[in-house]
Parts: structure tokens; sequence; C-alpha cells
């Protein structure tokens, strides 16, 4: 089921001390109202900023406050509860009964004023509750084709991705309030909007499982370049198109760097280090965009704008692929040594690297040293 609805992130300055009601009952806490405080010693501290996205993604969260109009927290009892899970471009909230996957830019530097948020696509929750069923038979449609969802939530997440509101949100990481968040190794996110708005979360690890090869780790995916070997389809054939390129066909991670102009400056951009992306070269335009090293070596994508000159059928249709392939995608990845020897210095180590999407190609990758400018 889709809904059709683009229109920029409002969703914080929405998501009030109002009544969440459709699939949420609701249970506030009036007299419990906090302040955030920064989590400088599990967050900040240990984290580098361009980092801290990546580790949000190895996190379920849940909302469990949002500010008042004085800007004062009050927590939240959400039954079932609102959820939002967190990857390169893309928030998903799931009330129960819906599920909200928001878009948004992720490409401009600190202090991350992620831009242009808009509602993609609404779909019904792979998790039904009981009570959904009249919303679901009662849907209908606009003269648009838009879907309409008769539910509180439903109207007050599309009621507040008003068109042109420009709200830009950051992502600040939150002292847990309580000893038993502690305990259970749970973080708090608070998610602010340059509205005034906050949106507290509370996060659980996801499981982690046994990897299998070398331990990957962001500097060893941004210290090397990485050129294809092979690429296969959902059924193993070899496309052996990817690799008979006039040029090789390479991949690059790095952290980027920003410098700021007087303009940037204005608007709170900061110079320096900023995020994380991929850069695919097939001798023409590319494919890039943020990329995240996620929790049981899942490699999380966005996608980045990039130039559209024509270079010929065969590389406009390859870019084309990978691109598809690539940009806004989830793969797991696997480290081995290529030759078998694990006792030569790191900079001498030649690697594969084994990247299976879930659309189900498998790309092969061996890494050469990185040129650097």
């Amino acid at each position: 089921m889709s809904n059709n609805l683009r229109m920029p992130l409002a969703i914080i300055s929405a998501l009030l001390p109002l009544a969440l009601l459709g699939c949420q009952t609701n249970s506030f806490n009036h007299s419990a109202q906090t302040s955030t405080v920064i989590d400088d010693k599990n967050w900040s501290a240990a984290t580098l900023k361009p980092r801290l996205f990546q580790t949000i993604t190895g996190y379920n969260w849940q909302l469990t406050q949002v500010s008042n109009d004085k800007g004062k927290l009050t927590r939240l009892n959400l039954q079932p509860p609102l959820t939002m899970d967190v990857r390169p471009d893309l928030l998903t909230f799931d009330d129960g009964c819906y599920r909200y996957i928001v878009s948004f830019d992720m490409w401009l530097p600190l202090p991350y004023p992620y831009t242009q948020a808009s509602i993609q696509d609404t779909t019904k929750s792979p998790v039904t509750a009981a009570d959904c069923t009249a919303i679901y038979q009662a849907t209908t449609q606009d003269w648009r084709g838009n879907t309409i969802i008769p539910s509180d939530t439903a109207y007050l997440l599309n009621a507040t991705f008003k068109p042109y509101a420009g709200t830009n949100f950051t992502f600040v990481p939150a002292l847990p309030q309580s000893v038993r968040a502690t305990k259970t190794l749970e973080k708090q996110l608070a998610l602010r909007t340059d509205k005034g708005k906050t949106l507290i979360f509370t996060g659980t690890p996801k499981p982690e499982r046994p990897v299998a090869g070398i331990l990957l780790t962001n500097e060893l995916l941004e210290g090397y370049r990485w050129q294809l070997l092979q690429v296969t389809d959902q059924t193993g054939a070899v496309m052996s198109e990817f690799t008979q390129t006039e040029k090789p066909i390479t991949l690059s991670y790095g952290l980027d760097n920003y410098g700021d102009d007087e303009s940037d400056e204005k608007n709170g951009f900061e110079s320096g280090i900023y995020g994380q992306s991929f850069g695919i070269s097939v001798g023409c335009n590319g494919v890039s965009g943020p990329y995240t090293l996620s929790i049981n070596q899942n490699l999380l994508t966005g996608g980045f704008p990039s130039t559209m000159m024509s270079c010929g059928d065969t590389i406009d249709d390859i870019e084309s692929r990978l691109r598809h392939m690539m940009a806004y995608s989830t793969s797991r990845l696997i480290l081995t040594h290529a030759d078998n020897k694990a006792t030569i210095a790191q900079s001498e180590q030649s690697y594969l690297l084994t990247q299976t999407l879930d659309s189900g190609e498998t790309l092969i990758w061996k890494n050469e040293p990185k040129k650097i400018p």
C-alpha cells in the first residue's frame, strides 16, 4: 500500500504530548519532566562525531519522551510503542499498524542539519495488532490516489509533514534517566529540530551474531581502494560485463572533509570531518552516498546526487546497474586474506571483500593501495 505524499519533515513538531490514538493508547506521567543531558562518557567521548550516526544504526529505538510547548520533556508509555529504525537517508517509524518511511538528506556538514525529510511510503506493519483490523478495512484514497489511513497516528504524522516546512533535525546523545536503563545497556537519543522540539528515544542493542572472516573496521574499509573482481547475480551466474570495462571499477570509503565559507558559518555549519561516504568509479559519473558499517558487518548505504553525463551505452548501463545495486542498499560484508597470509604488516596485506546484497547479487573486491593526493 503506497502513500505518495511528499512533505518536508515537521514530524517532530507534531509529536508533542498529544494523544497518539488509532493503534495506540497513551499513559502520560506529567510529573516526570526532565531536561536532555548529553552522555559525554558513553557516547560523545568514545565516538567520533562522524561515527555517531553509524553507532545509532546498531540500536532498536522506542519513543519514550517528547517536549511540550515550554520545551520540557514529558514521559510517554505508548501501547503499542512507536519505534524508529535509523539508516542513512531513512528513518522508519512503526506504530504497530502502519510503517512510515521518511527520507532525508544527510550529505551536509556538521552539526548534521538533516534536511528535506518527507514521507516516502506507508505500508502495513509486519507485526499487525488486532485492533488495526478496522483501520485497514476503512482505508480510502483521496482524489489524487493518496492513501488515507483513518487513525490519529497516521493523521498526526501526515499532517505534520507539511510542504515546504523546511524543518531540519539533528541527533544528540542523551544520558539515560534511570539506573535500570544503564544496567540493561540502553542508550538514549535526542532527535532535535530547528523548531525547538525534542523527541527522546530509548535504544536497546540489536542482536549480535558471529561474523565470518576477519573482523572488519572502518579503518580497514577506508584504508584501501577496492577493485571489483567479480559480480554474480541472484542465481550465482557471473555477470562478466562488470569486469570487462576499459578501466577497472573501483570503490573507496572515507571520511568527508568540509571547509566552510562565510555564508555557511551563518547557517551554523562547522569546518572539519563531518561524515562517512563511499564512492564507486566507473570512469564516468560514478556512484556515491553515505555509508555505515553497522552491527554484524552489515553495510548500509544511502545516495548522493551525481552528474548524468552520457559515456556510451555500455558504461551508462553498468553505472546505472551499480547505482541500483549499491545506493540505498543493505549488504553483508566478509573480509578474508586473499593469499592466506596473515603475518605480514597490515599495509602489505592482500584482502578479498565479499559483499552480498539483500537484492541477491554478490560482489567481490580486492584491496589495493589508496592513492593520496
